[in-house]
């Protein structure tokens, strides 16, 4: 147990992702400027404005924190220690459904201490879905949240995917195969199985796409692998430009094999 924050921190990560999230919805119901970034994923103005924002009211807070962020960030992985603390922010995580005026996105923000994630806040105000842990728990809009693992596996359950996996992979699976377009929304949905029915989701990207929600799946008793069945070593992702190697699994079975199993690749 590494007792960080006390309970006006975590007051204070909600308010301010409540805070963020108007701010976006805001921008949201006007007129959304889009670009495209140099892989061609998209930007707006709201990802700078909400980013900006967080950052700003974080450093007033936690001054000695490293932070770690999407947009134009590039700090060396020399700055991280086994006792450095980061704050990692993905200010809009679905950037590209926020731009079609859908409320299918979210605001990450991971807690990490070295390369060990501590702390996790995720909000999707379209959804008024708020996932957060703290030293004891993982929690869904206050509930107490931990996986199913007796799942039954059958036509009405899902899996969530990133966007290119069919691409990647063939997936055999009996049930629902969906993206809706947010790595750390799809992630935490993973805690939430006794009532989505969700079994995985699968993705890779980058450690600010994840970093708020993997917290909160292992406070849930909810697992993180490789697809290759490999552990997660977050020095390597860090040392590897803050990007995961392979595609990585959040899942709530037993059995990694029955996961392993839905997921072949081409």
């Amino acid at each position: 147990m590494i007792n960080l924050f006390q309970a006006s921190d975590f007051a204070f990560f909600k308010s301010l992702l409540t805070e963020a999230g108007n701010r976006a919805i805001k921008i949201q119901n006007s007129v959304i400027e889009v670009r495209r970034k140099r892989d061609s994923s998209i930007v707006t103005q709201a990802d700078l404005a909400v980013q900006e924002f967080l950052i700003v009211q974080l450093k007033k807070r936690y001054d000695n924190f490293n932070f770690i962020f999407e947009e134009g960030f590039s700090g060396a992985t020399n700055a991280i220690d086994d006792d450095t603390i980061s704050i990692i922010i993905d200010p809009i995580d679905g950037s590209a459904m926020f731009s079609m005026y859908l409320p299918l996105w979210c605001i990450s923000i991971g807690v990490f201490k070295g390369y060990h994630p501590v702390y996790g806040f995720v909000y999707s105000p379209g959804l008024n879905l708020y996932f957060c842990n703290d030293d004891r728990y993982a929690y869904l809009n206050d509930e107490i949240k931990l996986v199913d693992r007796d799942i039954h596996i059958d036509t009405e359950s899902n899996i969530f995917h990133a966007s290119e996996l069919h691409n990647k992979f063939f997936i055999d699976f009996p049930g629902k195969v969906r993206n809706l377009g947010s790595t750390a929304l799809h992630a935490c949905l993973t805690i939430d199985n006794a009532r989505n029915r969700s079994v995985a989701f699968i993705g890779k990207s980058n450690l600010w796409d994840w970093a708020g929600a993997i917290p909160i799946i292992l406070q849930a008793r909810g697992n993180l692998k490789y697809v290759s069945g490999h552990d997660i070593d977050f020095r390597l992702v860090v040392e590897n430009n803050y990007t995961f190697p392979d595609y990585l699994v959040a899942y709530n079975t037993r059995d990694f094999e029955i996961i392993k199993k839905i997921f072949i690749r081409r």
